[in-house]
């Protein structure tokens, strides 16, 4: 790579990401959101109306998350395939555009369920491993760098990552300082960060304000492109 490459992603279609666009918008990073249109985990109130994915589509790109958001290794495969396929084809039909990207509901998926993800047409598929700073070998299996959460057993991970192992534990309590410190490895290494989460948690712990230090951070920073998840594939070794 001769710079950094910067990509987002936001699963599951919810209202908040109208008020998520907006953010990235005003820092000029681009995202990816994918979108499960009848979520099971929502009430049909919460999740984006068609307008509202339209509108997202214009500016950012609309990747697929199945239709119901269930885990796809443990339901049948044929069942699987309808809620892969007929995700695609729904947002393509509403969206105008084809959907080539997509994202595992949970992270939950096989070596079948890869297979479906291929023959539905995706050339890329996110899941949810973290700390992953490099184009993938596998583009439908593709990890990330960092998860907007608090994870307490990757806090080891993070310290070795960034080589601050004399700063206190709490400095990583946070997930704000662990986005802002990975960011800063993957500008030292020339690489990818990939940084995603979820809406309703920003909602849910009053995170919207550290979501927004962290992409003021990372953005309109020299030397690096900002790319939306489908545009990985395209970075040259």
């Amino acid at each position: 790579m001769k710079h950094v490459f910067v990509t987002t992603s936001w699963d599951d279609g919810h209202k908040l990401d109208v008020r998520l666009g907006s953010l990235l918008k005003k820092y000029q990073i681009k995202g990816t959101f994918y979108i499960s249109p009848e979520d099971h985990e929502y009430k049909k109130a919460d999740l984006l109306s068609e307008k509202e994915i339209k509108n997202l589509a214009k500016d950012f790109e609309i990747g697929a998350h199945t239709l119901t958001h269930p885990h796809l290794s443990k339901i049948p495969l044929k069942k699987a395939d309808y809620e892969i396929r007929e995700s695609k084809k729904y947002l393509e039909n509403l969206t105008g555009r084809k959907i080539t990207s997509f994202c595992y509901p949970y992270g939950d998926y096989n070596q079948d369920v890869v297979n479906l993800v291929r023959k539905n047409g995706f050339t890329f598929a996110r899941t949810i491993k973290r700390f992953t700073f490099s184009k993938q070998n596998k583009p439908l299996e593709t990890g990330t760098s960092f998860h907007t959460y608090i994870h307490y057993s990757e806090i080891p991970a993070i310290f070795w990552l960034t080589k601050k192992t004399v700063l206190p534990f709490p400095r990583y309590t946070n997930w704000e300082n662990s986005a802002m410190d990975l960011f800063d490895y993957a500008c030292k290494r020339n690489s990818l960060f990939h940084l995603w989460g979820h809406q309703i948690e920003f909602e849910k712990y009053g995170q919207w304000e550290k979501l927004e230090r962290v992409l003021r951070y990372i953005s309109r920073r020299k030397g690096v492109e900002y790319i939306t998840n489908g545009e990985i594939n395209a970075i040259k070794p």
